[in-house]
């Protein structure tokens, strides 16, 4: 009996909301920081990376980093995970595509994707991380024939320093509110003012709870595979960046956690960043398909139509 596709771990999918929201605020970060390119060039760290390019366009890596080891002291006491492993995996993997004709799309790759081949040993995708993002490009170039042109990592506390650089955002809640996997706790209902910790537990919320005649019951307005919060938290923040001391004040606090290829400078990051926007901004994005498992450990395997999907990106530098 063939086996019934998977849902994604809860915890991974937390992650990977917040990480995604990361992603959207280095957007900001970047475009933010062309006014003061030296900023943000000066406070971002680089890493070296050798890429294999692609083909009739440009197409940029981006990792979201599931490494607690790189996080503040106080946030990694906050997001102390026993059960992981020290080190550092893509908790994310975007393609973030521009092509020939300017239009941009971005790609999202199931991280759990297993790929390899007896020349490089088989390996879920996102573990590749654990050997640094070079090894990311080649396993990327070697395994599923994608070429990339730069590369750029964002941990998670680039959501929390942006959020605070802008002197927090504002929600609105009908009832109390909690979720203890997210560290979520919200015991006043009406307007919320939210500083950048809380914004990511909004963020990573997927299984709250609302207080109802003095009962914790689950939130039936909650979704776990669509959320408006992220939306809520990344427009607000766009939307502060509307003078010059408040831009340089997140290109200052979040840079340092975003980092990029040793090979992107202040035109360059304003490119990505702009293209970055342009995909987000008009909702082009692309989730890669794939056959899940229901085994403990979670796989995603390889179908025709991943090879599909991801044929727009496969660039002759990587083919075998």
């Amino acid at each position: 009996m063939p086996r019934r596709p998977r849902a994604q771990p809860r915890a991974h999918s937390r992650a990977r909301r917040a990480t995604l929201t990361a992603l959207g605020v280095v957007a900001l970060v970047v475009v933010a920081g062309a006014v003061d390119a030296a900023v943000v060039v000066g406070r971002m760290p680089q890493v070296a990376v050798r890429t294999p390019g692609s083909d009739g366009g440009t197409t940029w890596l981006v990792l979201g980093s599931d490494s607690r080891d790189r996080l503040s002291t106080s946030s990694k006491d906050l997001y102390a995970d026993r059960a992981q492993s020290k080190g550092e995996r893509a908790d994310l993997v975007l393609l973030l595509r521009k092509d020939g004709r300017g239009r941009t799309t971005l790609y999202s790759v199931p991280r759990d994707l297993y790929v390899g081949t007896e020349r490089n040993r088989p390996h879920r995708l996102g573990l590749a991380l654990q050997d640094g993002p070079q090894a990311m490009v080649d396993s990327l170039c070697q395994d599923l024939g994608i070429g990339v042109d730069h590369v750029v990592v964002a941990d998670m506390d680039a959501l929390v320093s942006a959020v605070d650089a802008v002197g927090g955002v504002t929600i609105r809640i009908d009832r109390p509110l909690r979720d203890g996997r997210a560290r979520l706790d919200l015991p006043t209902p009406g307007e919320q003012r939210l500083d950048g910790r809380e914004a990511l537990a909004w963020v990573r919320s997927r299984h709250p709870e609302q207080l109802v005649d003095g009962r914790w019951v689950p939130d039936p307005a909650a979704d776990p595979s669509r959320s408006d919060h992220a939306e809520q938290v990344l427009g607000q923040v766009a939307a502060a960046l509307d003078d010059p001391v408040t831009i340089q004040r997140v290109a200052w606090d979040a840079g340092p956690r975003v980092r990029r290829g040793d090979d992107l400078g202040p035109v360059g990051l304003a490119r990505f960043g702009h293209a970055l926007s342009d995909a987000v901004g008009a909702r082009r994005a692309v989730t890669v398909p794939a056959r899940y498992t229901s085994t403990a450990v979670p796989f995603a395997f390889p179908t025709d139509q991943t090879r599909a999907t991801l044929e727009p990106l496969t660039s002759d530098s990587c083919r075998a």
